[in-house]
């Protein structure tokens, strides 16, 4: 668990083993990280791993959908679609079609 500072991300002891990160970025992305950081009075490497840590447990918080659950989803999806498209339409089709005369005037 970490500690956050106005300056800085600390760790919950200093006999803790620290990690480098290597990130890469374009020279336009490094101005705009470092601005940001500097209006919050912090470094870009504080910055940078606050935000990635906030994305990294956004993802983990999320719940997990079993297939049965994902199946179901798509199955109700389905059924909305057959309410308003009529039985002897093949949408997909009609998507395709549209495409490829897209292609043929480009």
């Amino acid at each position: 668990m970490s500690t956050l500072c106005s300056q800085n991300v600390y760790m919950e002891s200093s006999a803790t083993v620290r990690k480098p990160l290597g990130v890469r970025a374009t020279p336009e992305q490094h101005r705009v990280l470092t601005e940001a950081a500097a209006r919050q009075n912090r470094s870009v490497s504080s910055f940078v791993l606050t935000a990635a840590l906030r994305a990294a447990e956004s993802q983990t918080t999320r719940p997990k959908r079993s297939r049965e659950e994902i199946m179901a989803i798509l199955n109700a999806a389905r059924e909305e679609v057959r309410k308003v498209v009529p039985a002897d339409r093949d949408i997909l089709e009609e998507f395709l079609a549209e495409r490829r005369a897209e292609a043929e005037r480009e």
